[in-house]
């Protein structure tokens, strides 16, 4: 990896000209000749993938920091550079639409561009699985989607589910350029291992804590988190960071920080912290921390040069610790 992740997402930024999506290999006026390069539809998703092929090929984020990339819509430009790669990485049908759209084209335009659902096959949880958990499911199901893509889609803030999309990654990346498959699989292998650092420190540093719930002021992304290290999320809002918190939602959390004593109050990085604030105003919760979900990262910690691990660490982690009481 010859240059820094805010190279690369400063210079996708940089791309994001005016267009409409383009159909079809002729409106793009590309030519036959065999893609490089690997695309990712969003910030995460260029992360692994970047671990994965290091010095082999190029890895660029198609949406730019400081968006989480749900409702952003690519240029005629974007899709171009996609048709131009050897590989287009994004999370599978359902999350993005628009990335949906562009696996549909390329599909249809035979473009000779490998997809890779990095979700493929990856247990979601259901879509309130840590409700049905304390509460008890009634839907008569158990609260899982078996690989289908119709659960909550944050898988990767578990650890052990972020790896097996690593390996989802590596897989396709391997078909799109199988003369890299030593180095993809050793990279790979290198950066599960450290995943598996990440997890350890999770274990071992939320373990012992005297709180049992966290209250998420945004929408309800850490329920895998909760679910892999033993305690119970709530949240104010549904799966979608575009989801806006309702009058009884502010109602219900206040009683669950009366409830559980609860004394921080997260709120997610790229959302607004108003309803934080509201919160610690009006409980006797004591402050608001940051928490990331990941789909989008702030300038600052591309400025540092952060990815996934990072962040899971430096933020997630020591937010998490200090909300259960086990720092």
């Amino acid at each position: 990896m010859n240059t820094t992740r805010r190279d690369i997402l400063t210079a996708g930024a940089g791309a994001l000209t005016t267009g409409a999506l383009a159909g079809c290999t002729d409106a793009l006026n590309l030519d036959s000749s065999p893609g490089s390069g690997v695309e990712a539809s969003f910030y995460l998703l260029y992360d692994f993938a970047d671990q994965i092929v290091g010095d082999e090929t190029n890895a660029e984020s198609i949406v730019p920091f400081g968006q989480h990339g749900h409702g952003w819509q690519p240029s005629g430009q974007v899709q171009k550079g996609i048709y131009q790669s050897a590989a287009f990485v994004y999370m599978g049908e359902g999350f993005q639409p628009w990335a949906d759209d562009i696996v549909n084209n390329l599909r249809a335009d035979d473009a000779g561009v490998t997809v890779v659902p990095a979700r493929h096959g990856i247990e979601l949880l259901g879509t309130n699985a840590s409700h049905e958990e304390e509460h008890g499911n009634e839907s008569g199901d158990d609260g899982h989607d078996h690989g289908h893509g119709t659960g909550d889609p944050h898988f990767w803030l578990d650890p052990m589910r972020a790896k097996q999309a690593v390996d989802n990654i590596r897989d396709g990346l391997i078909k799109a350029v199988p003369d890299a498959e030593d180095a993809f699989s050793e990279n790979a292998t290198a950066y599960k291992s450290e995943i598996d650092d990440l997890h350890e420190s999770y274990q071992s540093r939320l373990s012992g804590g005297d709180q049992s719930h966290v209250l998420v002021a945004g929408h309800n992304a850490f329920q895998y988190t909760g679910a892999r290290y033993g305690f119970t999320v709530h949240a104010l809002s549904g799966i979608s960071p575009d989801d806006t918190p309702s009058n009884q939602a502010i109602s219900e959390a206040q009683e669950t920080i009366a409830e559980h004593d609860i004394e921080y109050v997260l709120t997610p990085a790229m959302e607004s912290d108003r309803a934080a604030e509201q919160l610690v105003e009006n409980t006797d919760a004591s402050e608001y921390l940051t928490i990331s979900a990941l789909s989008g990262m702030k300038e600052e910690w591309i400025e540092q040069d952060w990815g996934y691990i990072d962040v899971m660490r430096n933020v997630n982690l020591n937010t998490f610790e200090k909300a259960l009481g086990a720092a």
